[in-house]
């Protein structure tokens, strides 16, 4: 591979197996999700989520079970975010 899977530069060190990329890539088609450089920012948090589960989860073949993993893995993501904050702000 000549260029990074992930325009994520944390992700640029990592190298996919051909599972991982088949997995990927199907899971991208379940959700109707277009290259990186085509679609817009929610398409391309999509794709970013799927590749960061991918590559904390490699044991994760699946694609369905790839999309629902990494949509729940999002939505804590956001929850923690907004605790966070709301524990910076005194709430």
């Amino acid at each position: 591979m000549t260029k990074p899977f992930s325009t994520n530069p944390k992700l640029a060190d990592w190298v996919p197996s051909p599972q991982q990329i088949k997995t990927i890539e199907k899971a991208r088609l379940l959700l109707d999700l277009v290259p990186e450089e085509e679609g817009d920012a929610t398409n391309r948090l999509r794709i970013n989520t799927l590749n960061v589960y991918a590559c904390l989860h490699p044991e994760v073949t699946d694609p369905q079970q790839l999309v629902d993993h990494a949509c729940e893995f999002m939505a804590q993501q956001v929850i923690r975010r907004r605790r966070s904050k709301g524990q910076e702000k005194g709430e």
